[in-house]
């Protein structure tokens, strides 16, 4: 009989990663929400970017995005990759 843990729910729930490698879900899921359930499913196959997607990275863009990082001012974020959780979702590691 599969394996049915009663779980109590505090900020959230963490699946083990056995469950889903016995459930043959693979390493992409997709989260389906229904009235009375949560289905978790293998996603499909990533799609190839169409053509117009693919041109998006225009030189201009490509420049303006590097900008960013490279005009930054120094300082103004303390630690930022040993804090990246902190200044994104507002909660430490």
């Amino acid at each position: 009989m599969a394996e049915q843990p009663i779980l109590d729910v505090q900020e959230g729930i963490w699946i083990d990663k056995r469950w889903l490698q016995q459930a043959g879900l693979g390493e992409r899921l997709q989260i389906a929400i229904v009235q009375g359930e949560i289905r978790i499913l293998a996603a499909p196959e990533a799609q190839k970017l169409s053509d117009s997607a693919e041109s998006v990275w225009t030189e201009e863009a490509t420049e303006t995005f590097c900008s960013l990082w490279r005009d930054a001012e120094p300082g103004k974020l303390h630690n930022a990759s040993e804090n990246h959780d902190l200044y994104l979702y507002g909660k430490g590691t």
